[in-house]
């Protein structure tokens, strides 16, 4: 779970760049649009359904039927009929149904409370429509219409009164006879009076039944009658909606960017050196990494420009190298290559100036004798060299060093170019002449360093791997496949007597350890800053022709190894 996560992250460290552009934009679009759009007004009016509300014992069945009733009128206010008579009635410019999407209307339950809300760019209009909406809704409501109705509902309240008065009459009177039935004392008298008792009953319930139908009757009706509780009145500017929508344009932004970078590395099948962690790859050690850097910092001429972080990860590189095979002296090393354009030959120019500043004699044998590079980085000239050499051109003496050596400008560090291109690269590296002319470089120097073509281009490489006494296989960070390095590493292996090394990652981004050593030993007023000016001297002499001080004799004057 640990090592998932940390791969999680080293995408997002990877990929930030395109995370925050794909916030970015999306938000920065968003913003444009919305601001260009105009302010909204909302405006609210909210009616009552019913007149339970009003009543001082209210019926819970008439609620009921009143909230039923508030939520079919929720929907009928955005219908055809309503919208209609509202456009024509204020005169407006629009469909009914560029109208209805103005519209907004629930029910709030329990309430019996209808809220009808109009959305507008014009707080004016936004009002009248909201307020004219819900007059069209009362006069077509078939329970609040005018005229008929309240005459109706006059007449029905006028019987209710006059059947109450009849009633308490007819109570008084009834109450009046039991009251007299004590004071008699005949019989006749007393069957006269129960008799109409009796008879006033029979009116009283009467009058009761009266009372009840038409009551219910006067109830019924109230239960569909709108009323207008809040008219709508000049609103304020809908805010806090462009916000939402900048916001959510970043989030999707940022998720779908999110989403690519971790697709981008699903189907990468590029290396990557993995946060500086040394890793085994496919069974091959890690032995360092090369620090990506600018083209104007890609010669070795450019090496006072190095930062001191840049320098100690290729020495880290060169002592892992050493370290690699305890016990066994590697005379000569090979550096290759899966492919073209990993940076092989780069590797070899800082790896050999970093081994020669420690006072051991280097030599750099540009054996790419189809694309040779080392003559351009040292700027020094290519007429004769390797091929000169094998195809017998120039004599290799056992005694003393060939003469196509060429000093490169640093002290203990020499340089053989490939010479002119031959015809067939691969049959003068099988000659026998090579592993003679190896053995004399070997006896000048402390090192040889091989450069060769890419291993998967040509087989010059697996043949030079044959005969060094190690082999460093350089990868480019982002650009070399695990599968061509993968085919690399099985066909050095295939040839016998190959040593394979390590790999060595290169244009890798520094990672924190060697920048705290930049910061502790580069602080402006230290050794690494006495020797960047000190080679800038170097170089100025250089120029001009006068005597040079070597930077390992410059390093052992300031004291730095």
């Amino acid at each position: 779970m640990e090592i998932d996560l940390r791969r999680y992250l080293m995408v997002i460290k990877r990929w930030w760049w395109l995370l925050i552009i794909g916030a970015i934009i999306p938000a920065i679009i968003s913003s444009y649009f919305t601001a260009k759009q105009p302010a909204l007004y909302q405006a609210r009016v909210t009616l009552m359904v019913g007149t339970t509300l009003q009543s001082s014992n209210p019926d819970t069945r008439a609620m009921q039927t009143s909230n039923s009733l508030a939520q079919a009128y929720a929907e009928l206010v955005r219908y055809r009929p309503i919208t209609e008579a509202v456009i024509q009635r204020l005169g407006l410019e629009r469909s009914h149904e560029a109208l209805a999407s103005q519209i907004v209307a629930w029910v709030r339950p329990n309430a019996n409370l209808l809220e009808i809300r109009v959305t507008d760019t014009n707080p004016k209009a936004a009002m009248m429509i909201a307020n004219a909406l819900a007059e069209e809704l009362i006069r077509q409501s078939p329970g609040s219409r005018q005229g008929q109705r309240q005459q109706q509902q006059e007449f029905i309240k006028q019987q209710l009164d006059e059947l109450e008065e009849k009633i308490e009459k007819k109570k008084a009177e009834i109450a009046d006879l039991n009251d007299s039935l004590a004071d008699l004392t005949s019989a006749a008298e007393i069957a006269d009076t129960m008799a109409r008792i009796e008879a006033l009953e029979q009116v009283a319930s009467t009058y009761r039944t009266q009372y009840a139908a038409l009551l219910q009757s006067y109830m019924g009706d109230s239960v569909n009658v709108l009323s207008i509780v809040e008219p709508a009145v000049e609103p304020w500017a809908v805010g806090g909606k462009a916000k939402m929508i900048v916001a959510i344009s970043a989030g999707a932004g940022l998720a779908l960017a999110l989403g690519a970078a971790f697709l981008i590395e699903y189907l990468d099948d590029t290396v990557h050196w993995d946060g500086g962690r040394q890793r085994a790859l496919d069974g091959l050690p890690v032995l360092g990494a090369v620090p990506k850097m600018s083209n104007r910092r890609r010669t070795w001429a450019a090496a006072n420009r190095f930062r001191y972080s840049e320098i100690e990860a290729i020495r880290n590189l060169r002592t892992n190298i050493f370290l690699s095979t305890p016990g066994t002296s590697l005379d000569t090393i090979l550096v290759t290559s899966p492919e073209i354009g990993d940076g092989k030959s780069f590797t070899v120019a800082n790896l050999g100036l970093t081994i020669a500043v420690t006072g051991m004699r280097v030599v750099l044998v540009d054996a790419d004798l189809r694309n040779p590079t080392l003559h351009e980085m040292f700027d020094r000239p290519n007429v004769m060299g390797l091929s000169e050499l094998l195809s017998g051109d120039s004599p290799i003496s056992e005694s003393r060093p060939p003469m196509e050596l060429q000093p490169t400008g640093v002290d203990n560090l020499f340089l053989l170019s490939s010479g002119r291109p031959p015809t067939d690269p691969a049959a003068l590296l099988v000659s026998p002449r090579l592993p003679a002319l190896l053995d004399t470089l070997e006896k000048f120097a402390d090192v040889v360093i091989l450069d060769s073509p890419p291993a998967l281009i040509a087989p010059d490489a697996a043949i030079l791997a044959s005969i060094a006494d190690g082999t460093l296989l350089v990868v480019s960070e982002g650009q070399t496949s695990n599968g061509a390095a993968a085919k690399a590493q099985a066909l050095l292996s295939s040839r016998s007597g190959v040593n394979l090394l390590g790999v060595a990652f290169n244009r890798v981004k520094l990672v924190e350890t060697y920048a705290y050593y930049s910061r502790y030993h580069d602080d402006g007023h230290g050794p690494v800053a006495k020797l960047r000016g000190l080679v800038t001297r170097w170089r100025r002499q250089e120029s001009e022709d006068r005597p040079l001080v070597g930077l390992d004799e410059a390093a052992e004057r300031l004291g730095i190894s």
